[in-house]
């Protein structure tokens, strides 16, 4: 590939046919894909991150509470997730079958129990 290059105000610039840039540009992207998909597979390997299982989603998208599926995912009781989050298991209870909300203190710490954001919760 030939490359010109012009001059304006004391800058070198490289000129190339279209084609070519628009090249580099997908190869560019591809390489930023590349990198993080590279940087979500070390995560996983140093679990610093999970993939969500489709069970979850599945459950999820049939209605079902998140705090059930996911205290359930994690193999614990009501009681053993109240104690953990230091919360009451009626509270939990409550939220499960959604005759109460909770407020954000109380996600954030049944978040921090399951290991997983409060947001997923809510």
């Amino acid at each position: 590939m030939r490359i010109e290059t012009i001059t304006r105000k004391g800058k070198e610039f490289a000129v190339i046919p279209v084609a070519a840039l628009q090249k580099l540009m997908e190869d560019a992207e591809m390489l930023a894909d590349v990198k993080a998909y590279d940087a979500a597979k070390a995560r996983l390997k140093d679990g610093e991150d999970e993939l969500i299982p489709l069970e979850i989603t599945e459950r999820r998208l049939r209605g079902e509470p998140a705090l059930r599926i996911w205290r359930e995912h994690r193999k614990l009781t009501q009681e053993q997730l109240a104690k953990k989050a230091k919360v009451s298991r009626a509270l939990i209870a409550a939220i499960e079958t959604k005759r109460k909300s909770g407020s954000v203190g109380t996600w954030k710490r049944l978040g921090a129990a399951l290991d997983v954001s409060w947001e997923q919760l809510a």
